[in-house]
């Protein structure tokens, strides 16, 4: 099988290596030292995933992100975004702006690799319709069903529950919930969430769904579980 083409873009040379080195064997590497460079090999050559880093002179993440989104033929390439900040309020602004994933620097490799398997296992099978956990959401329709059984969710509780679910094992805090799904700023009521959340849970029980796939992370707040107890 054809090994995917991950292209690193980051200023600093040693890290764009180090990244090349712990991804050989699994991936073929390209890199980019800057915003421009990295637009310009998107535009020439094929490329699965882009590793981003966020605080580049210049042409910053966030810019070059929002360039790939307005070019129709890299627009759908899954981008994870490397940032030392490490803040709630620029990790909402990538994922607003259409990155796939975050991941903090300084990152262990097995994270980094386990990171990039999973967005590019959603790019493939999260376009309209995909299974997890017995349960199939269906894009199009904003539907989840368990044995052919419609859960009754609203539109809003399904994006909830699609979020959490498309990025299993990661946990969202109630701000970044807040601000992804109902687009404005977490003004530290957590009702809104939490509701949601009872009412998801209460939905899967009458359908008799016999698995705890939301768990709470007390003091944080969400998890869709990568695995099933």
């Amino acid at each position: 099988m054809k090994k995917k083409i991950i292209l690193i873009v980051d200023d600093e040379k040693d890290m764009r290596e180090l990244i090349s080195i712990c991804l050989q064997g699994e991936y073929e590497t390209v890199e980019a030292e800057d915003g421009e460079s990295a637009l310009e090999l998107l535009d020439a050559q094929v490329i699965d995933l882009v590793l981003l880093d966020v605080m580049m002179p210049i042409m910053d993440g966030f810019s070059v992100l929002k360039e790939m989104k307005q070019i129709e033929k890299v627009k759908d390439i899954p981008v994870i975004l490397l940032t030392a900040l490490g803040d709630t309020e620029d990790i909402v602004k990538g994922l607003n702006r259409g990155a796939d994933d975050y991941i903090i620097k300084p990152f262990e490799p097995r994270e980094m690799i386990a990171r990039i398997q999973s967005v590019l296992r959603r790019s493939t099978i999260l376009e309209e319709v995909f299974e997890l956990h017995h349960l199939k959401f269906d894009q199009e329709k904003y539907q989840v069903t368990y044995n052919g059984q419609v859960v009754p969710l609203t539109k809003k509780e399904y994006k909830l529950f699609f979020r959490l679910a498309s990025h299993p094992g990661r946990v969202y805090s109630r701000e970044q919930l807040v601000e992804l799904e109902w687009d404005f700023s977490f003004d530290g009521d957590a009702r809104n969430v939490d509701a949601h959340i009872k009412n998801i849970r209460e939905k899967l029980k009458k359908t008799k769904y016999p698995h705890k796939v939301i768990e709470t992370v007390w003091g944080i707040g969400y998890q869709v579980v990568q695995e099933l107890s």
